[in-house]
């Protein structure tokens, strides 16, 4: 389904793009052109820990407004219309703005779009924080303090993911290196992917503020603490982005940096054919049904999280302080094995794997929420930033898909937590029990959906990107070659192919699901985000008590 056969079509251009990827990849020379040595291994590292840090402010602030929900409410005299809108904000903003600004990360690297997103998401979190001081208690300036932020916090996430792609190829850097920062030991061994740690410093990052959000408002008798602390952070994270550039910048001038997305060597620029539109009929089907599982699966799990701190209160009868803690419990297992998962997607491969087993995961979690008094803490959504970049056919193309994953996933969010909060009005006791069996079906389908890519994957011909993503490293040019001869032979001048040619091919659109990838699938997508917006509207409207998290939606 994902392999174009009758011809390749590989431009003139793209085919000495591959084999510069091809001679940079197979050169394990220490000095590369004009005597440059290759990147150290201490630089790498210290690559890893400052781009996770630029997105670490906006990950501790991200949970805030929601787990200060009762205290925001009471202070601003605001109704739970008012909230909703107010916490939902970011996600509508994002719906079409993280779109525009996943091409300009295409088009001019991560980088330098981490320091402007990050400068956004600053200057939106301290109108927030001025907006409770001195018990102003302004509800239009939280508003426009939180659409300040949603500029940054929508694609910080990507232009991360943009720059540790830049520096690090699929099993070489890619899944672990947000695992890196805790393992060291691994990384000269295992060269580590770096999605995985980046995940680990976010968890992290969320728990430590979504757990101390209720007691640095108790003691300090105002929430307006607790915001100006997550701007002090958010502060640091934009010195972390600036120090990111001039590092980028220091490396490219003194060490032979090759580009993973393109093979060439890295100098800050990004080729101009990416900033266009016409990426969308280059991702894969595979891609089309990875963004499906998202919209349940992410979708489903981040609106139960955005009210687990109501939620575990609701459970346990106890004040808004245990109840974050409670609800923030579910970051800590991710974060503990993500460094873990980092390392095996790298020797093991079998991503599509860990997309069936995250959905069995929230179906687990729900069917206890339904059936018991518990309050599980191990849902959590699958790394599929590590499966989007390695199913995609051209990695130049990564920012741009990813982002429009990142859209329809927030849009989807807005849905169901709208639907959830409005089956939490009608319940005549307020509780929260109806919406567990929305989420409870939102599982059952992101299981059935990453169980069908799960099975698919296991033919040489269906879907050739999601068969790849599930076989080793070491064995993937082996496993290439048999899906090419399976399903590829007989064509004029397959002989001169390399096996990055072939592997471009194989991941691309076929001829007869153009109709699909370029009109279908992208139609979809659009009538899921406008459905958000009209949901939003519809929320506004019934005064709904869902709340939604902004920016933690980004895998």
């Amino acid at each position: 389904m994902d392999s174009p056969i009758p011809k390749p079509s590989i431009s003139v251009d793209e085919k000495q793009s591959l084999d510069r990827h091809s001679s940079n990849a197979d050169d394990h020379s220490n000095h590369g052109p004009a005597g440059k040595r290759k990147l150290p291994l201490g630089w790498k590292i210290l690559m890893i820990v400052l781009t996770c840090l630029c997105t670490f402010g906006n990950h501790w602030s991200n949970a805030l407004i929601v787990a200060l929900k009762t205290t925001i409410i009471k202070n601003l005299h605001i109704n739970n219309s008012q909230f909703a809108t107010l916490v939902a904000v970011t996600n509508l903003v994002n719906t079409f703005l993280c779109i525009g600004i996943g091409f300009c990360i295409d088009r001019w690297g991560g980088a330098p779009l981490s320091v402007v997103l990050a400068f956004f998401h600053l200057c939106g979190s301290v109108v927030m924080s001025g907006s409770a001081t001195n018990h102003l208690n302004s509800y239009p300036l939280l508003i426009f303090g939180k659409v300040l932020a949603a500029i940054g916090d929508g694609s910080l996430d990507n232009a991360q993911h943009r720059i540790f792609s830049t520096y690090f190829a699929p099993g070489k850097g890619f899944a672990f290196s947000i695992g890196a920062i805790w393992y060291v030991g691994f990384a000269i061994r295992l060269q580590p992917s770096y999605i995985v740690e980046k995940r680990s410093v976010a968890n992290l990052a969320q728990f430590t503020g979504q757990s101390t959000a209720n007691i640095i408002s108790t003691n300090t008798h105002t929430f307006a603490w607790t915001l100006w602390i997550s701007s002090i952070i958010a502060l640091f994270s934009l010195l972390c982005a600036i120090a990111l550039v001039f590092l980028d910048r220091y490396l490219r001038v003194k060490y032979d940096v090759t580009d993973q997305t393109s093979g060439e060597r890295h100098v800050g620029r990004i080729k101009t054919g990416t900033f266009n539109l016409s990426a969308i009929r280059h991702l894969p089907i595979t891609f089309w049904l990875i963004v499906l599982f998202a919209v349940f699966e992410n979708a489903g799990v981040q609106s139960f999280v955005s009210i687990s701190t109501q939620f575990a209160q609701q459970r346990l009868q106890k004040d808004a302080v245990i109840g974050g803690w409670v609800s923030s419990f579910y970051l800590l297992l991710p974060a503990g094995l993500t460094p873990f998962l980092g390392i095996f997607i790298d020797v093991f491969g079998h991503r599509v794997s860990f997309l069936f087993v995250s959905g069995l995961t929230f179906l687990i979690s729900m069917l206890l929420l339904k059936f018991s008094h518990t309050v599980p803490s191990f849902v959590t959504p699958a790394p599929q930033v590590e499966i989007v970049r390695s199913i995609i056919p051209d990695p130049s193309y990564f920012a741009t898909g990813f982002a429009i994953k990142k859209s329809v996933v927030q849009a989807s969010i807005v849905i169901i937590t709208t639907a959830a909060g409005r089956l939490q009005d009608l319940s005549p006791t307020d509780s929260l029990d109806p919406a567990v069996s929305l989420w409870l079906s939102y599982a059952f389908v992101s299981v059935a959906v990453s169980g069908l890519l799960l099975v698919l994957s296991f033919g040489k011909t269906t879907l050739p990107a999601a068969r790849l993503s599930q076989v080793r490293p070491t064995d993937k040019k082996g496993e290439l070659e048999a899906i090419w001869r399976a399903q590829v032979r007989g064509i004029s001048g397959e002989e001169e192919l390399s096996w990055q040619e072939k592997e471009k091919i194989l991941k691309s659109p076929s001829e007869r699901s153009t109709l699909l990838v370029s009109f279908v699938y992208p139609l979809i997508a659009l009538v899921i985000i406008i459905l958000g917006w009209v949901m939003f509207g519809l929320g506004a409207g019934w005064g709904v008590h869902g709340s939604v998290i902004a920016g933690t939606t980004g895998e």
